[in-house]
């Protein structure tokens, strides 16, 4: 962080933030999903405009990346990349083209029910050099997913990469298999309240995005001053799981999805927080700050019900003022405008 304790803004003494050299992210090249997934962290879902990072944007972004991290490891994500399977090509071509190793592509699997159509593109990406894909497994992904799909996209991606080439996230819930149809997508809620709660610790879930919403069936709720001693200083300087998106927008390594620190532009340069008040307000005072900028500038009233964690509060007051008023540092758009949908 990059600071002058002699230049202070309304909300503390930091009035610069500087991102340091990238260790490791990814990059979101679109928002689009085949679900809507209720724990997603960045609002995915089908009616998510269709626009892919284009080629030449993220040749630059690449290079950016590489000369802020020489060592950086990536990887792609959405969204669902499968929905654009040359994006994924010329995503690992420009990698490569940028010296810039790709530890894995994510997907949903939605396309295990048609695997003879996607081999072609898993033995092309093979070619290019990528190693592994990440199928994602979980409850929330099974409410859209026929089980059946995701467990034959796994075997596709082991014909293909070996047994090692498959990375399942999380590979404990191909256990809950067992207990459903696996012709038929999964009713969540049916599960045993037991398990329910269970979830969250199986999924290392951040109570961000939409998953601060998904209610008491998954976590307990809490006054919103139980989390005013937290700050997210750790969440935002973290370069260790950053994430770019198809516009530039560069989001922390806490995963806070619908929170931009800057353009990626600017990356490795000192940002000013002065025309960023959400973000001024937690990187000097946290929570709490940014609880009292909105409930005192703008009328914010807390949920009596409480909050599932101190980024479930955040994300719930940045909605509030999103509806509010202009806010420079709360991109995507589309973040907000599908939250609750």
């Amino acid at each position: 962080m990059s600071t002058n304790v002699n230049m202070t803004n309304k909300f503390g003494k930091y009035k610069y933030f500087k991102i340091g050299e990238l260790g490791g992210g990814g990059i979101i090249v679109s928002y689009k999903c085949t679900n809507r997934c209720r724990h997603c962290l960045v609002v995915g879902a089908p009616e998510r405009e269709n626009i892919w990072i284009k080629p030449e944007f993220l040749d630059l972004v690449y290079k950016t990346i590489k000369k802020s991290g020489p060592n950086v490891q990536m990887h792609i994500g959405g969204g669902e990349t499968f929905l654009n399977p040359e994006c994924c090509l010329y995503s690992m071509e420009l990698a490569a083209k940028n010296d810039i190793f790709v530890d894995y592509i994510e997907t949903n699997g939605f396309w295990g029910g048609d695997k003879a159509k996607y081999m072609p593109l898993l033995r092309e990406l093979k070619k290019l050099g990528l190693k592994s894909i990440l199928i994602s497994v979980s409850p929330f992904h099974s409410e859209f997913i026929k089980p059946q799909a995701t467990t034959d996209a796994i075997a596709a991606v082991k014909e293909v990469f070996g047994p090692e080439g498959a990375f399942v996230w999380i590979p404990d819930f191909l256990n809950v298999f067992d207990m459903i149809d696996m012709d038929k997508p999964l009713k969540i809620d049916k599960l045993p309240e037991r398990f329910l709660k269970m979830i969250p610790d199986m999924y290392y879930l951040i109570p961000g995005g939409r998953a601060g919403y998904l209610g008491e069936k998954f976590f307990k709720k809490w006054p919103a001053k139980t989390f005013f001693m937290t700050d997210c200083v750790r969440e935002f300087a973290s370069t260790a799981h950053f994430h770019i998106d198809y516009m530039g927008n560069y989001m922390p390594g806490g995963l806070c999805g619908g929170i931009s620190i800057c353009d990626y532009t600017e990356i490795g340069t000192s940002i000013t927080l002065d025309d960023k008040p959400i973000l001024s307000a937690l990187i000097n005072g946290g929570i709490k700050s940014l609880f009292d900028f909105a409930v005192n500038d703008y009328g914010y009233v807390p949920d009596p019900d409480g909050y599932c964690g101190k980024c479930h509060l955040c994300v719930d007051i940045r909605k509030f003022l999103y509806d509010k008023c202009d806010f420079k540092e709360l991109k995507p758009a589309e973040f907000y405008k599908f939250l609750k949908k």
